[in-house]
């Protein structure tokens, strides 16, 4: 018996390479809890009902305990309250420009919110499930994007990027509609605060085919930007945060850079197939940090590069490497033709915008119920043994829990053909779930495991065993 996983590392870069214990495959599982154990996640459920009818790319979390959640159709916001109660609050209607929500914080009493010309706000007082002396229409911005206005706070201020301009509100309650401008034709696509300074993410236009784009770090008082990274991506697409360190999402094909305070350095790759007419993005408030970990909606551009839903990318600790895998998948239990929107964590409470061909909603996760669909499939094995035919003759899966009525189950793919289930037998006296049998001729092999949960039961999976003759 040849113990071929004992902790599960997180997506492998192909069937065929990866870091030791990293999977093919890895849905709906949680590696970060306990280390050494692998576990079902809970799931996610709708909650928005058939309130929320758009889709969501931008949210805040407001410090009067609402969240605020606006359209990316429309000039539609809706309130959730801390106790989960959905309403729509208000509808924008800006005396120029699309409607359409492009950014919005909470800052100094206010949230604000940036439509295509025009910046609003409501006092954080009259902020709840029904808005009331709002300020439409407070500022007017200068380039008026169409596409985004994202924001950050930083140094006492709110920025907004608008085109190749920053806006800004001070403490001092003046807006200015240039404090900075970059070079054209770049475009302020994500902007968030790094130690200091502000860090600015930009794409070329809105052209999807100029693979030239720029990270700028800027300290907020100087004329212009401080230092100045191009890579040759289409587009910086989003910030993911972990404490202190920050890594970047450019172009699409799902490429993440760790950001070392100056330029930026090749690190991960959610992995996929990427072509013209296959790839993907992650909207830029499609962020988050949960229980400790970053986050990250990957959402479907076209033709299903790699499958969607919200991403982990993160360790236990420092004494363990960082590890990325499909985390959670949307109520719509899909991860193909989604988009994934805006990501909120309310303290224990991870929430998630996302929408399909047809559908839009906001899912919570569900304290209450396991992922039913969690499952990982193995890299392919024994490949120091490729050039050898060979017999599988057992599969077991080592387990420290087994509640009632859940379960481990095995299938095998030889040769990349499709998997075969396999029929098992639980040993209570050595806690392991087996599968014997006798399947000959195998080149190559790979190994998928599937979870059966009960409600909020699942088992917990120490490690995966395989021998080959």
């Amino acid at each position: 018996m040849a113990i071929i996983l004992h902790n599960l590392n997180g997506l492998a870069d192909s069937k065929w390479s990866g870091v030791k214990g990293a999977v093919y495959a890895c849905v709906g599982l949680d590696l970060h809890s306990t280390p050494g154990l692998t576990k079902v996640q809970q799931k996610l459920t709708k909650e928005s009902g058939s309130t929320v009818t758009e889709f969501v790319k931008v949210a805040v979390a407001c410090s009067n305990g609402y969240s605020f959640w606006f359209s990316a159709d429309s000039g539609k916001i809706w309130a959730r309250s801390s106790g989960g109660t959905w309403t729509l609050a208000y509808t924008s209607s800006p005396a120029a420009g699309e409607a359409k929500c492009l950014g919005a914080a909470e800052y100094n009493g206010f949230i604000y919110w940036a439509t295509e010309s025009r910046l609003h706000r409501i006092a954080i007082a009259n902020a709840d499930d029904s808005w009331s002396s709002e300020a439409a229409n407070w500022a007017t911005f200068a380039v008026t994007n169409s596409s985004f206005h994202p924001m950050a706070i930083q140094d006492l201020t709110l920025w907004i990027g608008d085109g190749n301009q920053i806006a800004s509100v001070d403490d001092a309650d003046l807006f200015n509609n240039n404090a900075l401008d970059i070079n054209t034709p770049h475009v302020i696509k994500a902007l968030t605060d790094y130690e200091l300074d502000l860090l600015i993410g930009t794409v070329v236009g809105t052209s999807t085919t100029v693979n030239k784009t720029s990270i700028l770090r800027w300290d907020c008082v100087s004329p212009s930007w401080n230092t100045s990274d191009p890579i040759d991506e289409v587009g910086i697409n989003a910030f993911i945060r972990d404490d202190n360190y920050t890594y970047v999402n450019a172009g699409r094909a799902g490429n993440i850079y760790f950001y070392n305070g100056e330029k930026l350095e090749p690190y991960k790759k959610v992995p996929g197939t990427y072509s013209s007419t296959s790839y993907g993005t992650i909207h830029p408030n499609s962020v988050g940090n949960f229980k400790g970990i970053p986050v990250f909606g990957f959402s479907n551009g076209s033709g299903n590069p790699a499958p969607q839903g919200v991403y982990s990318f993160g360790s236990y600790s420092k004494d363990y490497s960082k590890i990325l895998d499909l985390t959670f998948v949307n109520s719509q239990d899909l991860t193909s033709g989604q988009e994934m929107g805006a990501i909120l964590v309310l303290d224990f409470d991870l929430l998630v915008a996302w929408k399909d061909s047809s559908n839009y909603g906001v899912d919570k996760i569900d304290y209450t119920a396991k992922y039913a669909s969690a499952y990982f499939e193995t890299t392919m094995l024994f490949q120091d043994k490729r050039d050898e035919l060979k017999t599988l003759s057992e599969v077991v899966a080592f387990y420290n829990s087994l509640p009632a009525s859940t379960g481990i189950t095995f299938s095998y793919s030889v040769n990349g053909a499709a998997y075969v289930s396999m029929t098992s037998v639980t040993d209570t006296i050595i806690n392991g779930i087996y599968a014997e049998l006798t399947v000959e001729n195998i080149g190559s092999l790979q190994i998928k495991v599937a979870f059966t949960v009960s409600s909020n039961d699942a088992p917990t999976m120490e490690a995966l065993g395989v021998e080959i003759q």
